[in-house]
């Protein structure tokens, strides 16, 4: 990992995990070495598809030339991003049905009365630890492997049963919906264990949450219900809170992503689960800006829980005015390496405690 001095970066995290302060807050921040952009051949056929998702050696290949092209500041590194489908453990079962696009894979919903049967067989299960391994026995230590994203299994069911039929059975058959997503856990549960064994000797006994930039010694990774945003507290309370406070037993350093203002309905809960380490708190398009969402911000820090936020360099300054550095992580972008260095003297200037 020549790019970075990941010793230093790691030691940081490990200060971050501890609520401990190191004289700033954690900040990712990397920028495009060159004006000029890294572009790679649009795929054009199924197969150039499946290459571009699955295909190990094509996928180190390109991460490569990004992090060549990459600076790197505050706690960024090289990391190479294990994604086969956001709640992606809805393909993970048999008869279950995907396509894959240029920016993402679709999940569409089983025939109807078709019964759950999870198994390591299929072939989005073998194509994820596969990728895992290939990636980490291939990388020669220059990236981080992140975990996969599966995560939220009410969200990945409503991948196997559809959003409005998931939340019309939630009403008549509550039952079933929650044996369906202990079925759900049970395979999160396996992959997140498989992807872990694949990928820790490589990342120093460590993990993370790749689009977060996160990263811990042990087991790390990711909690959501973007479902949430369209359930009352009580339904939160009867068919989500079990699953991340079992979750956040399973995992040594949970993070929760909590996705738009409409989850703060639910933050009493969250707050009151004693493994959950951090929430990432996602500022929605169309909802207020971060500045004028304090107060959630400074209700999840009170509450003891440390803080990922995605800003804008420019909302950085108010933030930190506002907000402790102390278990605070902020992660930006920046258009080229100058603008990086100033926004990192930025952060050093006005982190507090």
């Amino acid at each position: 990992m020549k790019q970075v001095d990941f010793d230093a970066i790691s030691k940081n995290f490990e200060y971050f995990w501890n609520n401990e302060y190191f004289g700033r807050c954690a900040v990712w921040i990397t920028a495009p070495r060159s004006r000029n952009s890294v572009e790679f051949p649009r795929p054009e056929t199924p197969e150039d598809l499946v290459r571009e998702w699955t295909c190990g050696e094509w996928i180190l290949k390109k991460n490569r030339i990004w992090a060549e092209n990459t600076y790197y500041r505050g706690e960024a590194y090289p990391q190479i991003i294990l994604n086969l489908g956001a709640a992606g453990h809805a393909g993970f079962f048999n008869k279950s049905r995907f396509q894959f696009a240029e920016n993402t894979i679709w999940f569409f919903p089983l025939d109807e009365g078709e019964k759950l049967v999870f198994s390591k067989d299929t072939f989005l299960y073998k194509a994820t630890v596969d990728l895992a391994r290939y990636l980490a026995d291939n990388s020669n230590g220059e990236f981080i492997i992140s975990m996969s994203d599966c995560c939220g299994n009410a969200d990945a069911l409503a991948h196997l049963r559809g959003s409005e039929q998931l939340l019309v059975n939630m009403l008549d058959d509550p039952d079933t919906v929650k044996k369906e997503l202990a079925v759900m856990e049970t395979a999160w549960e396996e992959i997140t264990r498989d992807v872990y064994r694949a990928v820790k000797d490589n990342n120093r006994g460590g993990s993370s949450i790749g689009w977060m930039g996160t990263y811990a010694r042990g087991l790390h990774a990711q909690m959501q219900s973007d479902m949430a945003v369209m359930l009352s507290p009580d339904q939160f309370r009867e068919f989500i809170l079990d699953e991340l406070v079992r979750q956040s037993d399973v995992l040594e350093y949970p993070c929760y992503h909590l996705d738009g203002r409409e989850q703060m309905r639910h933050i009493d809960m969250l707050l009151g689960i004693e493994k959950l380490r951090m929430i990432q708190y996602t500022f929605v398009a169309g909802q207020p800006s971060p500045l004028e969402q304090l107060d959630a911000l400074k209700r999840i820090q009170r509450g003891g829980k440390l803080l990922l936020l995605f800003l804008d360099p420019r909302d950085i300054k108010p933030i930190l005015e506002n907000l402790s550095a102390r278990g605070l992580f902020i992660h930006t972008w920046c258009d080229d390496p100058e603008d990086a260095e100033r926004v990192f003297k930025l952060v050093q200037e006005y982190s507090r405690e």
